[in-house]
């Protein structure tokens, strides 16, 4: 369990907008949190809690937009693997296509739980386009984080939209794009292999996230239970 909330940490980027409002997958309004609750398919569990701060936005060079965010996770028993939320940072470009480095926000999450070591991290940018339609083909995403002989890699491969698709969760109903994208982690003692379907809606980023297994079986699902201004 410890290694899969690792995994979220990384992956969860929830994505909501604010300069102009709408327009690209991320909320960019500091002081706005997002909740989120994931229950294991089957058994409803309560897998973990999910909480996505805004933390700052700030206007950069040639138009862009850079968002500071902190996530935190908590397991089903209210634990958490790390110290405290980790801050990661957007660039939200004109246009509002959203940009990530995945493999940095994997090197913060892992320098909580193994100090000690010299870490180095390539690739892993990530492109959320704003402009999302169904049929679009995203490009792979691939991710080093090294740190004491250690390599953990990130690989998403077969991104693509799937469709629009109206969705009610918990926070309310959203007008969403769904992304399927194929991820699969590896280090020493770990591949985890994983097919996932994301939706997005504009303004306010990752309304559900749900992965399945490589014999297609759903395992768990993650969904959008409030937003809150404070």
């Amino acid at each position: 369990m410890k290694k899969a909330i690792l995994s979220g940490l990384i992956v969860i980027s929830t994505f909501c907008f604010a300069a102009p409002p709408n327009k690209a997958f991320f909320c960019t309004s500091p002081g706005t949190a997002l909740y989120y609750e994931r229950h294991e398919e089957g058994s409803g569990e309560l897998a973990w809690k999910h909480t996505s701060s805004i933390v700052s936005s700030k206007d950069i060079q040639d138009g862009k937009l850079e968002v500071t965010f902190k996530t935190d996770i908590k397991s089903g028993k209210m634990k958490s693997p790390i110290k405290e939320p980790v801050s990661s940072n957007v660039v939200i470009y004109p246009d509002g296509n959203v940009e990530l480095d995945i493999a940095q926000s994997a090197l913060l999450a892992a320098k909580q739980r193994f100090s000690g070591f010299n870490f180095t991290s390539t690739g892993g940018t990530s492109i959320l386009p704003a402009s999302m339609k169904t049929g679009d083909k995203l490009e792979d995403i691939h991710a080093c984080v090294a740190w004491g002989g250690v390599k953990y890699t990130i690989d998403y491969t077969s991104r693509k939209v799937l469709r629009r698709e109206t969705i009610t969760v918990p926070a309310g109903t959203f007008d969403c794009v769904v992304v399927s994208e194929h991820k699969v982690e590896k280090a020493p003692f770990l591949k985890r292999d994983r097919t996932t379907l994301t939706w997005y809606a504009l303004g306010v980023g990752m309304v559900r996230h749900d992965t399945f297994l490589p014999n297609g079986e759903m395992e768990t699902s993650e969904k959008l239970n409030s937003i809150k201004k404070n």
